[in-house]
């Protein structure tokens, strides 16, 4: 009679049988009519019928054929685990790039995430989704362990100029970086000045993750610190993850004033 195995391999090593499954659960079918739903010729239509029928999954009378309840069942619970597996394959290059000793929730938290990756045909694709994210919100939180000068100039513009709230934990290199940059230098001064901005510096943060509202943005490293790209999602369990790493690093980090550095 084989094993549950030898039931989900009937199903998973034939498109033809998936599709004539899935057929027959949305309603029920002339055998003809399995035709359009494949490019499986008649014989084996035939053939993938009587196998599901054998199985209980199917009845047939005559050539009118119609899911069983046990099928119903069957089918819906593959579907599942195809749904399941799909997500699982969008993840599985992504997180290669994120730390498995950062990541304490539930990796199934990212199923539905927004995933970018760096396109070398389009290096500023990725730059302009994250511009686009912290545009998204008002009130930007975050650790960072690299900048840009565009980034800094869109910091700038959302808080000197707009009313964003900004609250980073920057690494000394990032402060460093910005202020080697003439115009990055000019705009990371002013923004010091506003009432709406924070900035402190910690040695300590592991990588960069952005927090608009309640969104959630995180960048995709490997082991170089070389940016591979980023997830986006907006799941309850990764943003408190992500308040707590940013709270965790404030507590550990020595606010930047404009007096502590120079032009």
């Amino acid at each position: 009679m084989g094993t549950a195995l030898d039931d989900i391999a009937f199903l998973a090593n034939s498109e033809n049988r998936v599709a004539v499954f899935e057929a027959l659960v949305e309603a029920p079918q002339h055998r003809d009519e399995m035709r359009d739903r494949t490019d499986a010729s008649r014989v084996t239509i035939t053939r993938i019928l009587r196998e599901l029928e054998e199985r209980g999954w199917i009845e047939g009378v005559g050539q009118e054929y119609t899911v069983t309840p046990l099928g119903d069942w069957v089918y819906n619970e593959f579907e599942r685990l195809l749904e399941e597996v799909k997500a699982e394959r969008r993840l599985r290059d992504p997180l290669q790039w994120m730390p498995s000793d950062m990541r304490t929730f539930d990796v199934r938290c990212l199923r539905d995430a927004e995933i970018i990756i760096l396109d070398g045909a389009d290096g500023t694709a990725f730059i302009r989704r994250v511009v686009e994210f912290h545009r998204s919100g008002e009130h930007v939180r975050g650790v960072a362990t690299m900048a840009a000068p565009v980034l800094i100039e869109n910091h700038w513009e959302m808080t000197v100029h707009g009313n964003t709230r900004l609250e980073m934990v920057l690494t000394p290199r990032v402060v460093d970086i910005a202020l080697d940059h003439p115009a990055s230098a000019q705009h990371f001064h002013e923004m010091l000045d506003e009432e709406n901005v924070h900035f402190s510096v910690y040695d300590g943060v592991p990588m960069s993750v952005g927090i608009v509202d309640g969104k959630v943005g995180i960048n995709l490293t490997d082991e170089e610190g070389v940016v591979k790209g980023g997830l986006l999602t907006e799941n309850e369990t990764v943003h408190e993850w992500a308040v707590d790493l940013f709270e965790s690093c404030r507590e550990r980090a020595n606010p930047v004033t404009p007096t502590e550095i120079e032009t």
